[in-house]
């Protein structure tokens, strides 16, 4: 039975590969200009992919080739917009 609490989405973190709810890992998004932004609402247009809060999963991203994996894009990716 469903019990009234619902479907939780989950979906992987491209840094680290934990599962989580979909509430509790930030949303990137690419953008037209091939520049990798957060997605504050959750619902934004495009491929997306989610990355954990966590410093440390962040910290990754500017030297791995993770973005590119997850937006399918040979052009080398940067997302900055933390520290």
């Amino acid at each position: 039975m469903n019990n009234g609490k619902g479907h939780i989405p989950i979906r992987t973190c491209i840094s680290c590969g934990t599962k989580r709810d979909k509430k509790d890992l930030i949303r990137l998004v690419l953008t037209a200009g091939e520049v990798v932004v957060q997605d504050i609402s959750g619902q934004g247009k495009g491929r997306g992919a989610y990355v954990c809060a966590d410093k440390s999963c962040l910290m990754a991203l500017k030297t791995s080739k993770r973005l590119n994996r997850a937006f399918r894009t040979r052009n080398r990716l940067v997302y900055d917009q933390f520290e």
